[in-house]
Order: structure tokens, then sequence, then C-alpha cells
């Protein structure tokens, strides 16, 4: 019998070690109390905080006539009638901010990008007007002439 469990625990400890070897590594840490494979809500301040980590995604889900009229730095625009159809140009296995201008839109995107597999989205409670209140710093398109 003592033998039986002996490879049993063997087992399990090297099935435990795969598992863990081969699980998404995160180059950014989602914040503290995030809850995986669930849209999170998120400030704008904590937001912008997060957002300016290394692998942090930023997707403004706008339209672009909104997102041109000025929009939070280091955002992408993704508008949200497109996001399905675009969703290769995001990285899975990183946390995703999603912002509109009052968080209604960018509530239904985290929802898309939650039934998609992504595993940490961050919705940008109150949206733009949230982050504008918050002075929080915008950014305009550069001019390509």
């Amino acid at each position: 019998m003592r033998p039986v469990i002996i490879l049993l625990a063997a087992a399990i400890s090297l099935f435990v070690f795969e598992c863990a070897r081969n699980a998404p590594k995160l180059d950014t840490p989602p914040p503290e109390n995030a809850v995986r494979s669930a849209v999170n809500e998120i400030t704008p301040v904590e937001a912008k905080a997060k957002t300016q980590e290394a692998y942090a995604q930023f997707v403004d889900v706008r339209t672009p006539e909104e997102y041109n009229a000025g929009h939070p730095a280091r955002a992408i625009n993704i508008p949200l009638a497109e996001l399905t159809s675009k969703l290769d140009r995001l990285e899975k296995n990183e946390p995703v901010y999603v912002i509109c201008q009052t968080g209604r839109r960018s509530k239904e995107a985290s929802d898309i990008l939650v039934q998609n597999g992504f595993p940490w989205v961050f919705n940008v409670s109150g949206g733009a007007n949230a982050w504008n209140a918050a002075g929080l710093p915008t950014e305009m398109p550069q001019n390509t002439n």
C-alpha cells in the first residue's frame, strides 16, 4: 500500500509542477484584489498608474471622432463596433484597461474581452468624463502633415 501512496503523491506533484510551469506569466501584474476572468472596475487615477507600466494595454473604445478630440495618454483606439474583429491586436496574457466616454461602452467592451478569454480586464469607471474631471493627462493625435 505504501508504494502506491508514494507513487500517487509523485504523480500529483508532477501534475501540479507542470500546471504551474505552463501557466501564462504576466509581465505586468494586475492590481491587487483583481478577479481573473471577470470585468474589474478601476478608478481613473488607479488606471493611469497601471497603464504607465510597460506591458499594460489601454484601449479607448469610443468612435475615432471622440478619440481624436482628446484621449488618455497611451490609449489606442479600437471602436466598440470593431472590437470583436480586432481582438488580435491585443495580447491575451496582459491586463487590458478599457475606457469610453462614460463607462457604458467600455463595460460592454470589457464583457466582450472576458467572453473571448482575456483573463485580466479592467473597466475605467466613469470613462473619459471621470478621467478629465480627475485632471489626468490627455493627448491629441499627432498631425501627420
